[in-house]
């Protein structure tokens, strides 16, 4: 329904009356496998371990890579600096399962099935790549904003849609089937829920939410020197974003998670490199067993 938060079917709730949101947080990891993946700029698959407040990672072979994870946290894309325009699909063990080359675009967000992948070219130009074919579609959008605007979370559930920051400062959405933009509102860094129920995005330091047909806009919460875009659990019910701490003389920036019922929040990481958007929840026990056991502590 319009103006109501819906949550997905695989929401799990574990005593959220008695419990922080990292402390939830802490024990769905433990149960289920729930934490936050990225992949570094040295090609390290990351994970948080949300109890330490710490990230770690694994590296694969040496080379300087970028990329982004997948969803289910079996596979990520990587773009390798030393095999210009070739880019890479790494399985859960790091083992490479195919590589492109002639694909100029920088991944930026997976689609919900792993099918597809959505590139920005140097000259801002919206790509979708088909994984098993390798095909690239180059979007008829003139208006594409710099990798930064773009988050992980860029994809409609069912994929027919995707939102993206045009260069007009403009959170906009493109239909597949229609290959037409319509713009919503005015904002920056959106995310699409996992609910498919709504469009999430900054204006400076505070967050809304609107629907996808651009009805319902709200506000979510204000933070001085939030950063980034919300990045959604998969139930919809969390949030996590990168918050600048000023304060702090341990690190210049924090992971930030809330829990959206009830406005709970802690910082769950800090003093990394945060201010990318390429963050992704995924709920994948092997992949923490994988990361860990090649542990390498940030």
């Amino acid at each position: 329904m319009p103006g109501t938060w819906q949550q997905a079917d695989t929401v799990r709730v574990v005593s959220p009356e008695r419990t922080s949101a990292r402390g939830e947080l802490v024990q769905l990891q433990k149960q289920y496998g729930l934490t936050l993946g990225f992949v570094d700029d040295h090609g390290r698959i990351s994970i948080l371990n949300l109890k330490k407040r710490d990230f770690v990672a694994r590296s694969r072979e040496a080379g300087a890579y970028s990329g982004r994870i997948a969803r289910d946290g079996k596979l990520a894309a990587l773009r390798d600096e030393r095999e210009p325009f070739t880019l890479a699909i790494v399985r859960l063990d790091g083992t490479t399962l195919k590589k492109y080359s002639g694909v100029r675009g920088f991944p930026v967000c997976w689609s919900y099935d792993s099918s597809r992948l959505m590139l920005v070219t140097s000259g801002f130009q919206l790509q979708v790549m088909d994984v098993a074919s390798g095909v690239v579609q180059t979007l008829p959008i003139n208006q594409v904003s710099n990798t930064e605007g773009f988050t992980s979370q860029c994809w409609s559930p069912d994929g027919k849609q995707m939102v993206y920051p045009s260069s007009d400062g403009y959170v906009s959405v493109y239909d597949f089937e229609k290959q037409n933009s319509t713009k919503l509102t005015k904002g920056a860094n959106p995310t699409w829920t996992p609910d498919g129920n709504w469009i999430a995005y900054r204006d400076g330091d505070t967050y809304y939410a609107i629907h996808p047909s651009g009805e319902g806009r709200k506000k979510l919460f204000h933070k001085t020197r939030a950063i980034s875009g919300l990045l959604w659990s998969p139930d919809s019910r969390f949030v996590a974003y990168i918050h600048e701490d000023l304060i702090s003389f341990l690190g210049y920036s924090r992971v930030m998670v809330r829990r959206l019922a009830d406005g709970s929040e802690e910082w769950v990481a800090q003093g990394v490199d945060a201010g990318d958007d390429g963050y992704q929840w995924v709920e994948n026990p092997q992949l923490i067993k994988w990361v860990e056991s090649g542990n390498q502590k940030y």
